[in-house]
């Protein structure tokens, strides 16, 4: 999924986001290890219960009231759950959108256990067919019944090139006619890729086998919609509730409140508890400010939560005395700095690599250890199959996420690639302007570019706009384009490589790193995807290394971490490896 933190680091590129989820294993034991460099590192993997059952189980003392807010620095481009693909809306929906299936945690680990649906699915013999049935007594927060047909609907609409052009892309590629199809819309009335036999049944048609299949349908973009009640556009202002809180107010780019949804059954739910009576979720906020105010906890902000890196000069705290109200823990995502490789050719793509400044933007980012470690590859280190390596992008000059980069040497390669004092290479790119630290750390950016001879067109835009200007593969930007970074969907690199580096989200309309369609990347990609999970793992890892070192469509930059900063009434706040980002159905507050 895309990255969400795009203020604090994220100002760092001015880019777009993502929400992580976790694949199964070929045995259900979902468990792996990858060696490198750094020894053996547990994968982030999750196991399968299809078995479970509602309700979820009860934190230990546990309080039921209050309003928990959560305050942070991005801001959704919209809400419509078809166009959801960000970490930050991902955990919003989890609160009162379900799914077919959904994640719990249990000790740490991640389960993926049946939401809606009564199993994690049935698969046909040859892999083609998967089959999921409706639980009884599901209803939407008006009190009307869940059908499968709405299921159906939903998986539809993410194909719309319109509602839904931030979303996945694994539908297109694995439904049966998904490449070619357009929604319900614009597209053809009587699509079978996905179908429903009656109201509980639904039944996925596909084009190659998708083992992960069960794990995907857990996005949003398997929760549940009526065609009756389909508003296109505005259906994002209030889309239906099926979990434990529904929509109370909305103002797109600045707040959302959820409320209790009524017509919620516990019995039904395996992976919710419903402990606040509502969440007040504040969008574009100053991540210093907001960070202190929580440490401080006066009045609204011992209830505050929010998910930010820790701001450097707020480390003595967490380090110290306030070390009760932070909790940090492992992060899906791989950061990198993205080029338009249809713009600017390798040997300039080589040169931003040798002159970027990664220490001193770090620095004016406000992040520390706490928040991120430097990255030398695009697989984390935590998926099987990863290779341990750091690519040169000039001889001697590796790019391994560290160090402030070489003015002269950047220059020198600029020269010799034909581009000058008389005749620079001019860079462009989009950079939040409503935001301190994003100035600022745009400033170290700009000035260390041209310090090694590039011409820098840094184009300002508000939060509230940013995330949809680097979306739009046709912008005026030529890098720091979405993704910023990429957070695995499940521990396997086939959802990291084949969405970021394939044609297939170019061709609905989205971004990837580089913008680039090659055959050669696309042949690779499908030669892996024909073998087992077990034998893609080093495949992957390969790949990663051939991409970087005979394309460089994005610069490994760093590995993020989940930070959470909460008041002093907020209790049990837990990070999700797979995601980065914490449980929120899983909160309480002490009042």
């Amino acid at each position: 999924m895309r990255w969400t933190k795009v203020l604090t680091v994220g100002a760092v590129a001015s880019l777009g986001l993502v929400a992580a989820c976790g694949a199964p294993s070929t045995n259900g034991t979902g468990t792996g290890n990858a060696s490198g460099d750094n020894g053996s590192v547990e994968g982030a993997a999750a196991t399968l219960d299809p078995t479970a059952k509602g309700p979820a189980p009860e934190v230990p003392g546990a309080k039921k009231g209050g309003t928990l807010t959560v305050s942070y620095s991005s801001t959704p481009a919209n809400m419509d759950p078809s166009d959801q693909f960000y970490q930050d809306t991902a955990v919003i929906f989890s609160l009162g959108h379900r799914a077919l299936t959904t994640f719990v945690s249990r000790d740490g680990q991640q389960v993926l256990v049946p939401d809606l649906a009564t199993d994690l699915g049935k698969a046909s013999e040859d892999g083609l067919t998967w089959t999921f049935t409706l639980k009884d007594g599901i209803k939407y927060e008006d009190g009307t019944p869940v059908k499968a047909q709405d299921i159906v609907w939903a998986a539809k609409r993410s194909f719309d090139p319109d509602l839904a052009a931030n979303g996945p892309t694994y539908q297109r590629e694995f439904f049966k006619g998904g490449a070619e199809y357009q929604g319900p819309f614009k597209g053809d009335p009587n699509w079978k890729g996905v179908e429903a036999k009656d109201d509980k049944t639904i039944v996925f048609n596909l084009e190659k086998r998708f083992e992960t299949l069960p794990y995907f349908v857990s996005f949003n973009q398997f929760t549940p919609i009526p065609e009756a009640k389909d508003t296109k556009g505005d259906y994002q202002l209030h889309p239906l509730a099926t979990g434990p809180y529904m929509f109370d107010k909305y103002t797109p780019g600045t707040e959302l409140t959820l409320k209790r949804n009524p017509n919620w059954d516990p019995a039904t739910d395996p992976a919710r508890n419903a402990y606040p009576d509502a969440f007040h979720f504040k969008w574009g906020q100053d991540v210093v400010k907001t960070q202190t105010a929580v440490l401080a906890s006066n009045g609204e902000d011992a209830t505050t939560l929010n998910w930010d890196s820790i701001d450097s000069s707020l480390i003595s705290q967490i380090e110290g005395e306030k070390k009760a109200q932070f909790e940090e823990g492992p992060s899906s995502c791989v950061i990198m700095v993205n080029m338009d490789a249809r713009k600017i050719p390798m040997p300039v793509r080589k040169a931003i690599a040798v002159a970027y400044p990664f220490d001193s933007i770090h620095k004016a980012g406000g992040e520390t250890s706490h928040s991120f470690t430097p990255a030398a590859t695009i697989i984390p280190p935590q998926i099987p199959g990863h290779l341990a390596y750091e690519a040169e992008a000039a001889p001697g000059f590796k790019m391994n996420g560290k160090g402030d980069g070489d003015a002269e040497k950047a220059k020198a390669m600029l020269a010799e690639a034909g581009y000058g004092a008389d005749k620079p290479f001019e860079l462009i790119y989009y950079y939040t302007n409503d935001d301190d630290i994003a100035q600022k750390v745009n400033q170290v950016r700009k000035q260390a570019f041209e310090k090694a001879g590039f011409k820098v067109t840094d184009i300002g835009a508000p939060s509230a706009e940013r995330r949809k200007l680097v979306g739009d593969p046709n912008g005026k930007y030529n890098m720091l384009q979405s993704p910023r970074g990429w957070c695995f969907d499940w521990p396997s690199a086939d959802s990291i490589i084949p969405p970021t580096f394939g044609t297939i989200a170019l061709s609905q309309g989205g971004t990837t790193f580089g913008n680039f369609s090659d055959a050669k990347i696309d042949a690779e990609i499908a030669r892996i995807q024909q073998l087992s999970i077990t034998e893609q793992g080093p495949e992957w890892g390969k790949m990663d290394k051939w991409l970087t070192e005979n394309y460089l469509l994005a610069i490994p930059d760093y590995n993020d971490k989940g930070n959470s900063v909460f008041g002093t009434k907020v209790k049990n706040v837990k990070n999700n490896p797979n995601k980065g980002m914490p449980e929120l159905t899983q909160v309480w507050l002490d009042q």
